[in-house]
């Protein structure tokens, strides 16, 4: 299990600030860990479904508050409905204002409303709550908060210098390769993964 004070001493590893006196005080890795987990849920959102319980004539209902984007939505039971649907030839719903909006409105009440979203990843409030993103990439989110840490830092002489002097390379330099090693993991993330299907041929 990854807490936000594992993640952030691994960043602390990754930038070498082991010193007494660090570089970066434990609030601003915090900041740019939370910047992490967001930018990576907005690039590689979570799949989720939720369950929502109609009302007659009601067509208006609360999202989840973790949703990015609707994908599918099912009402009443083996009923898909289509976004943007007329609700008298076709059954649709739209997304506004942080409610689906059902046409037509349900006619019943305590009919299941199924639906499946994307969703956003929860930000890490505390150093001991784990993170809801997947372990396997703590890395990436590391590369992300070590990036903004160096940009920071660029822009601070004195620990510009500093940092300059223990690494042998420019903190601006560091930075755009952290950059480049973020992009370029959620880069490879994105790619659809190719299927196929074995022949077995007859000899």
């Amino acid at each position: 299990m990854t807490t936000r004070a594992t993640l952030r001493a691994q960043v602390r590893s990754e930038l070498n600030d082991g010193g007494a006196v660090p570089l970066w005080p434990d609030e601003r890795l915090n900041q740019w860990l939370a910047e992490a987990v967001r930018d990576y849920g907005r690039s590689l959102p979570r799949e989720a479904t939720a369950t929502l319980a109609s009302v007659a004539d009601q067509a208006a209902y609360a999202l989840p508050a973790d949703t990015l984007r609707v994908v599918r939505v099912e009402h009443p039971q083996g009923v898909v409905r289509v976004v943007g649907g007329d609700g008298v030839d076709v059954a649709g719903y739209e997304v506004f204002s942080a409610q689906l909006v059902l046409a037509p409105a349900p006619h019943a009440s305590g009919e299941s409303i199924a639906l499946r979203y994307l969703a956003r990843y929860a930000e890490p409030a505390t150093d001991g709550e784990a993170l809801a993103t997947p372990a396997e990439d703590d890395q990436v989110l590391a590369w992300y908060a070590c990036w903004r840490a160096l940009g920071w830092i660029s822009a601070d002489e004195a620990r510009r210098q500093r940092f300059e002097r223990q690494r042998g390379a420019t903190a601006a330099g560091e930075a755009q390769r952290y950059q480049q090693l973020y992009q370029a993991a959620i880069d490879q993330r994105r790619r659809p993964v190719r299927s196929f299907r074995l022949a077995i041929l007859d000899c």
